[in-house]
């Protein structure tokens, strides 16, 4: 079994439409979520199990700037990502190529079990659950998607 903790998240990043930001206080983040949307819509597409990763720095930079109605939404995304990122530098695996049924030689159990636990925190509901509302939270307030 391929880590595969990107799936439920880019679908829901690649869900929605294209449409302009709402003139509101909250210009700022919407600015940033359209200057992101090529670039997440890329990681989206890909097929490469460690692309998500790639959209951390866009998901910190949309984080930080988010409305304080939905910050705690963000934290829940990018927390267990950057947890699993971490977790998988520290046992110098590579995410685009780990294979949980054929690990690298040398990873023990404990390692195994320490990046498992990780990737499913990435994949739980809580996470799938505030990756919607970030997404719907763009549509809602920016009148645009996260990706395009």
């Amino acid at each position: 079994m391929r880590l595969r903790v990107a799936g439920p998240l880019v679908v829901l990043v690649a869900a929605g439409l294209l449409g302009g930001c709402s003139g509101d206080s909250r210009d700022g983040y919407c600015s940033a979520v359209e200057d992101h949307q090529a670039e997440l819509g890329e990681i989206a597409a890909s097929g490469d199990p460690g692309a998500l990763f790639d959209a951390l720095d866009a998901y910190d930079d949309l984080a930080g700037r988010a409305p304080r109605d939905i910050a705690d939404d963000w934290a829940d995304v990018v927390d267990p990502l950057h947890d699993l990122q971490q977790v998988l530098a520290d046992h110098d695996v590579d995410p685009s190529s780990y294979d949980a049924e054929q690990p690298p030689a040398g990873l023990d159990q404990a390692a195994r079990d320490e990046i498992e636990d990780a990737a499913r925190a990435v994949g739980s509901q809580r996470t799938v659950e505030a990756m919607a509302a970030v997404e719907q939270q763009a549509l809602d307030v920016c009148g645009t998607p996260l990706s395009r």
